[in-house]
């Protein structure tokens, strides 16, 4: 048994640094499409303005830490916090996570809760499939004091996000194992009943067996 576990945790180990090794990797490539970097379809980012600050309970602070669901256009509506490849003033490519104010045929306009005025066509392209990146999901503010220290670097960006992930990785892992384990007692609980059932039928069988073989005396 011993040996077992250790088999399991050493396994374990080498898938958790395989992932995080595929993770740093993926990472780089998604921050260098200007994209969020996804496990099991969330991702992690860091609010970096206060475009978002307001009084709506999903309204964001700045260096808010915010968790992002993978989704489909299909699934956003009006008054969805939504994550979008957009520009800033000088042109340059970055994430913009704004609220959804109306869908035309032309595609999702946003608008920060602190703005004065809507993103689209003045300021960003119409979000589309080709632009929209997911939905806002929860934030995390208790982490906010690392989420400023990694604010000043880029670097500190990247290994703290790579931290959260991989943390939310290795949740996921654990997850995997309890439902693989409840699973498997599970099946061996009902295994157990299914022999404790047909030994008592074939109990029983026997007891009207050697009845009706007195009656027959």
């Amino acid at each position: 048994m011993k040996k077992t576990l250790t088999g399991i945790f050493s396994g374990l180990a080498i898938l958790i640094f395989i992932l995080s090794i595929g993770l740093m990797i993926s990472g780089t490539i998604a921050l260098r499409r200007n994209e969020p970097v996804f496990v099991f379809g969330r991702a992690v980012a860091v609010v970096p303005t206060d475009s978002m600050v307001g009084n709506e309970p999903d309204s964001l602070d700045v260096n808010d830490m915010v968790i992002i669901r993978k989704a489909t256009i299909d699934e956003v509506e009006i008054g969805d916090v939504i994550v979008f490849q957009g520009v800033n003033g000088s042109g340059n490519p970055i994430l913009v996570i704004h609220r959804v104010v109306d869908i035309q045929d032309e595609g999702i306009i946003t608008k920060g809760d602190n703005n004065s005025s809507i993103d689209q066509p003045s300021y960003q392209d119409y979000v589309s499939n080709d632009n929209f990146q997911g939905i806002f999901q929860t934030k995390i503010t208790f982490l906010k004091p690392l989420s400023q220290m990694m604010s000043s670097s880029k670097s500190l960006i990247f290994g703290g996000l790579a931290i959260v992930l991989t943390i939310m990785l290795i949740s996921e892992v654990i997850h995997l194992v309890r439902t693989y384990q409840d699973e498997k007692n599970e099946a061996i609980k009902k295994k157990h009943e299914e022999e404790i059932e047909a030994l008592k039928e074939k109990q029983k069988q026997e007891i009207i067996e050697e009845i009706l073989r007195d009656n027959q005396k």
